[in-house]
């Protein structure tokens, strides 16, 4: 769980022992900002995740931790967000590909 936004959807949901989708404990924002706080925690690093996503970057997730990313938004903020402003850039990018005639793609 290496995602943010996968990792606060298991917390809300699951934690603390007994809560469950229909009866969470922790609000949403308390399942975040647990979550924010172990994705902030050191963890070993693996190799070639520069090559992750290699065939079309627009495809990587918006929380995902590391890049290379398709848009101009910091590693940090793709860790912890806010993710709208990605989403939207993302948006554009596909598309501004779309148009573009299929050689240029």
């Amino acid at each position: 769980m290496a995602r943010i936004i996968t990792l606060a959807n298991f917390i809300h949901f699951n934690m603390p022992p007994g809560a469950g989708y229909l009866n969470p404990v922790l609000s949403p924002a308390e399942a975040w900002d647990v979550a924010a706080y172990v994705e902030s925690q050191a963890r070993p690093q693996k190799s070639g995740l520069d090559r992750d996503y290699c065939s079309d970057l627009l495809d990587k997730p918006v929380d995902a931790p590391y890049g290379p990313y398709a848009d101009r938004f910091t590693e940090e903020q793709h860790k912890y967000g806010p993710f709208g402003p990605i989403r939207a850039e993302i948006a554009r990018l596909r598309a501004a590909k779309d148009k573009a005639p299929s050689g240029a793609k």
